[in-house]
């Protein structure tokens, strides 16, 4: 699908979660005792400062990498869950190595990337080589090496990285020399926004203009053609869940390396949830992730800013947040060809 046929699909989606939002948030504001005052800041509120509107895009720089990954596997059939584990268990390994590994100052930033990404990326590899060698669902055993990520990321905190005198189970601080630098003033935006937007542009062009994101897209909407075709389906499965899952993990050491001092993760972060829906709200496209990411970060940032400034409970946030979950995934699971299929025939009978 090119950028033009997934366009209006992604306007419409927007445009009906405004409305949605505008259903739910107009009732709220009306008990209040400024019901305009309350709209505005929700709307506006994240734009009047400029930290805020860098907390818009602090929050879509793993949000665009997350979703990426998810995209990538989504495109070749894939339903990986294993996003979540790999950003988290990224990170991890990648302020391990900063901590323990003596590296040149030079070298310390990419090689420690590069050690996050290959650890990480295990918990999508697995799942991956399961569905390739033995048919096994990617979507249970993923699921499952999420949790054996977070306890085996506490394990190493706790034992191997944690510092006795900081009085929570956080790691030693990450050196100076090995946090990516800033980039804009009065912010915390940092260079893996940078980052984060050439992948998406990369990642286009691998899905649209190589021969690996073209045997890509054919096993993902086809496989029965794909298999007349002769293409490897299980060789090109198992690549889709190493670059998905590598991307991941390398997000999670770059959110690590950008905002953090310390390793502080105590449950995984939900990064990897919300790749999943930013991916379904752009279409699987990757040049959508980035405006899709930065809508949902919008939002997240307004409901946020709603909560701390007006008699607002945080669960009305949450329930915002619930209900764009909800009417994400709806859109999805309508496009679904089996779905349709089944509806389709259940048409034709009732005509017949």
């Amino acid at each position: 699908m090119m950028i033009r046929e997934a366009l209006a699909p992604f306007l419409l989606t927007v445009l009906l979660l405004v409305i949605i939002l505008a259903l739910v948030l107009v009732p709220i504001a009306m008990t209040q005792p400024d019901p305009w005052g309350m709209i505005d800041t929700f709307l506006l509120g994240p734009f009047r400062n400029p930290r805020h509107t860098g907390n818009i895009v602090e929050m879509a720089t793993p949000a665009m990498l997350c979703g990426l990954a998810v995209a990538l596997m989504f495109r070749t059939g894939m339903f990986n869950l294993g996003v979540e584990g790999a950003f988290f268990l990224g990170g991890l390994a990648t302020v391990a190595t900063v901590l323990l590994v003596p590296l040149p100052v030079l070298a310390l930033v990419p090689l420690a990337l590069l050690a996050g990404t290959v650890v990480g990326s295990s918990v999508c590899v697995v799942p991956g080589y399961l569905r390739s060698r033995y048919e096994v669902s990617e979507l249970v055993s993923s699921l499952m090496l999420n949790f054996a990520a977070l306890f085996i990321g506490l394990y190493v905190v706790n034992y191997v990285l944690r510092d006795p005198s900081a009085g929570a189970m956080v790691s030693y601080k990450i050196p100076a020399e090995a946090r990516l630098p800033r980039i804009v003033p009065g912010t915390r935006i940092h260079l893996g926004t940078v980052f984060a937007v050439i992948a998406c542009i990369a990642g286009s062009l691998y899905l649209f203009r190589t021969t690996w994101g073209f045997e890509s897209r054919i096993v993902g909407a086809n496989p029965g053609f794909a298999a007349h075709l002769g293409l490897p389906i299980r060789r090109i499965m198992l690549r889709a869940q190493i670059i998905g899952g590598s991307i991941a993990a390398a997000a999670g050491g770059i959110e690590m390396l950008g905002l953090y001092q310390r390793f502080s993760w105590q449950s995984l972060p939900g990064n990897g949830w919300t790749g999943v829906v930013v991916a379904i709200l752009a279409r699987d496209h990757p040049l959508l992730l980035i405006p899709a990411a930065l809508f949902l970060s919008y939002l997240q940032v307004g409901g946020d800013l709603v909560a701390r400034n007006h008699d607002v409970p945080s669960e009305v946030v949450g329930l915002i947040q619930a209900l764009i979950l909800i009417f994400v995934t709806a859109s999805v699971i309508t496009r679904n060809p089996r779905l349709l299929a089944w509806i389709g025939g259940r048409r034709t009978e009732k005509a017949a």
